[in-house]
């Protein structure tokens, strides 16, 4: 390269490096959409993890323009219904970022089951608990659910909770195990799992300006093929080897219904 060019385009670089870094726009924010729970909604699965069914609604702007959303992750691998209820709900209650939460999505309670507690009725009272601390912490709780306050470490005052939210709670879709005896099994865990979540979150008083759902996946699920890694290669390697988690066709399936929900909502 000639000196002359080089000194050139160098020059040009440097002028035009300000003019680039600058054509990125910082919008006001107008909502913010967090989600919470376990692996499935931390997008375990998927291929790439950010294939996951919450970065999917992100992306197709389901909730409202990206550009004008702030967006967070509070799921976890292996998280519990204690950890949803203990950890995570105060987290996004005592955290009082400029913008608050407008839209809360959560798929929690399948791991009490796998680490050995079988009482599905109280994990889906612990998931509708932490529903109530989202709703009504500074005020009065929901009679019939049982949730403690939670308080600032510092002040010790109730921490404020989320006004003008829509909390969309998914249920659990089929696990299509290929040993009988062991479908039977999950299926009767998942199936009153989900009753039983249904029943408690009817419980959850719900404040004016603020909503909930819960997003049915179990029912759409039936009979579909390749949403569950059990049905890939080493998803399943023997009976209770297998992992349940949503394959990218499962992500976006469970993107698809509570965009639906979303969409059907008053």
């Amino acid at each position: 390269m000639k000196p002359k060019l080089s000194v050139t385009l160098s020059l040009l670089a440097l002028v035009m490096a300000p003019t680039l870094a600058l054509a990125q726009v910082n919008f006001t924010k107008h909502s913010y959409y967090i989600w919470m729970g376990d692996s499935v909604a931390a997008g375990e699965g998927a291929m790439p993890v950010t294939n996951g069914y919450v970065y999917r609604l992100y992306d197709d702007s389901a909730f409202g323009k990206k550009q004008e959303m702030d967006f967070s992750n509070m799921a976890i691998r292996g998280a519990r219904s204690w950890d949803l209820r203990d950890h995570q709900a105060p987290q996004v209650l005592c955290a009082e970022p400029e913008q608050r939460p407008t839209v809360v999505t959560i798929t929690a309670g399948a791991n009490d089951f796998f680490r050995n507690d079988p009482d599905v009725v109280r994990s889906a009272q612990r998931v509708a608990q932490a529903v109530d601390l989202l709703l009504n912490n500074d005020g009065v709780l929901s009679p019939n659910l049982g949730a403690t306050p939670v308080f600032d470490p510092v002040t010790n005052q109730r921490c404020r909770a989320l006004q003008n939210v829509t909390i969309l709670v998914s249920n659990y879709y089929n696990i299509p195990h290929p040993v009988p005896a062991v479908f039977q099994l999950l299926d009767a865990a998942v199936q009153g799992f989900n009753q039983a979540l249904s029943s408690w979150l009817q419980a959850v008083v719900v404040p004016t300006g603020s909503r909930i759902a819960v997003v049915d996946l179990y029912t759409p699920s039936l009979g579909r093929q390749g949403l569950v890694t059990i049905q890939r290669r080493l998803g399943y390697n023997e009976p209770f080897d297998f992992d349940i988690h949503p394959t990218n066709l499962g992500h976006t399936f469970i993107a698809s219904e509570l965009k639906k929900v979303w969409n059907s909502l008053p």
